[in-house]
């Protein structure tokens, strides 16, 4: 019985070839009537009879497949017994094709075609939920349909702030087993709130820490017809609502936790996408941070001190700001006139523009900054305490500078940095050490030959 289970898994694997063939045999079969006496009319009799063996082993893995439970019932009803109908009907065109010197009529390989069309169209159902043709189609196929964006799953946005519980799981449970309780056995097993599902049921823990072990996802998965199945009544889960739920209970069964917080599969990262628009991919700090726009006429002012401004993206309002080394100016006396946008810059260029230590502070201030380049400036190691609030800062470069490993103790405060560039410096293996061992994490790039450029980034 397990080696038939296992077989059953092949079954998508396996169904796209009598598709294939039988759709290739009603193809010929039509040209063969269309056109008396074409040679390749012999071919159509093989086809059906190499389409009904192929749809036959596919049938068979798909009822094993269907055993394990997990689909909704009366789907899987008429995709079990329609594909039963069309293995028998691509048997009856092989007998009606066969041993004759002309084809029989056409029309019943139509209704295979039309057959194999809809069976498919059940299969997309179970596994991709009922909108699936139509919740990425052009607006005019979503206007025709009368598709609204959002109206089966609520839409949410934001990983950090969604409960994975509160705001998916339980959904999914409310709407596949009423709005107060989940029936399993006899036994009343209650959720909400922040205690989630009662750990307790008639025939053992609901929910056990894994997803085989729990009651919940057995009843949930096994045979519809089961006393046992659920939900008793209804609709059951779909493939990606079973899905959520054992990610969620794999995970321990989290009551308090966010999408942010836990590892999301490749697979769930797209179920997630697909029902509730959420985007749970990794997103970079000035991604995931909200500032408020810059004025333009505060933009007219900053460039009008000789600086270069410009908003990062479209969907973003974090801005770049480089110095535009004018010799009738000085970034010194100028770089006051940042303090007034220090919240939105998330990039800033002051390379080769002669920036003195004192300039830092104002630097200091931006605690937003991800990106900061001051390469080729004689600012020193008395000035980098200045950066110490720095917590978002990624990519610091200090190429040609005067630090030196005295400034280690401040730049092992700045506990995001990615990649520092000393080149040129008399910033040593002393100083790489104590800041590696602060910030585990961090690049430290130096030691450039003379046929290698200078960084940067």
């Amino acid at each position: 019985m397990e080696i038939l289970n296992w077989f059953g898994r092949f079954h998508p694997a396996l169904v796209h070839l009598p598709i294939g063939i039988l759709i290739a045999a009603a193809i010929c079969h039509w040209i063969a009537v269309k056109r008396p006496g074409w040679k390749g009319a012999a071919i159509v009799p093989t086809l059906y009879l190499l389409g009904f063996l192929a749809a036959s082993v596919a049938a068979f893995a798909g009822w094993r497949l269907a055993e394990e439970g997990g689909y909704q019932e009366n789907i899987i009803f008429w995709h079990r017994w329609l594909g039963i109908l069309l293995v028998i009907v691509s048997l009856v065109l092989w007998r009606m094709n066969s041993n004759r010197t002309t084809v029989s009529s056409p029309w019943l390989s139509l209704g295979l075609v039309l057959g194999l069309l809809w069976v498919g169209h059940l299969g997309g159902l179970m596994t991709h939920g009922e909108d699936y043709l139509v919740e990425n189609a052009p607006q005019f196929v979503k206007k025709l349909a009368s598709y609204e964006e959002g109206s089966r799953f609520t839409i949410l946005d934001d990983p950090d702030s969604t409960q994975i519980y509160t705001h998916i799981i339980q959904p999914i449970l409310q709407k596949n087993a009423g709005p107060a309780t989940i029936m399993i056995s006899r036994r009343r097993i209650k959720y909400g709130g922040s205690r989630g599902i009662s750990q307790r049921g008639k025939n053992g823990k609901v929910i056990e820490g894994n997803a085989s072990g729990s009651e919940l996802f057995k009843r949930v998965v096994m045979d519809p017809a089961s006393k046992k199945y659920m939900p008793p009544k209804g609709v059951g889960l779909s493939y990606g609502e079973i899905k959520l739920l054992e990610w969620w209970l794999d995970g321990g069964a989290p009551t308090e936790k966010s999408v942010a917080s836990v590892e999301t599969a490749p697979a769930i990262q797209a179920i997630l996408l697909n029902r509730h628009k959420l985007d749970t991919k990794p997103k970079s700090y000035i991604e995931k941070t909200k500032v408020n726009p810059v004025d333009e006429q505060v933009m007219n002012k900053i460039r009008e001190h000789g600086f270069a401004i410009r908003q990062i993206a479209m969907n973003n309002n974090f801005v770049d700001v480089t110095w535009k080394d004018i010799d009738t100016l000085s970034v010194n006396d100028e770089i006051g006139v940042l303090e007034e946008v220090a919240d939105q810059i998330a990039w800033l260029d002051l390379g080769s523009s002669n920036l003195s230590d004192e300039s830092l502070n104002v630097i200091g201030q931006m605690k937003n900054l991800v990106r900061l380049k001051m390469e080729d400036n004689p600012i020193t190691d008395a000035s980098i305490n200045d950066l110490k609030e720095l917590k978002h800062l990624e990519s610091l470069n200090l190429y040609k500078t005067k630090i030196t490993d005295i400034c280690a103790s401040d730049l092992a405060h700045l506990k995001g940095l990615k990649k520092l560039f000393i080149w040129q410096t008399e910033f040593g293996e002393t100083g790489i050490s104590q800041l590696k061992a602060a910030v585990p994490g961090v690049e430290v790039i130096g030691g450039y030959t003379l046929s290698t450029p200078p960084p940067s980034d």
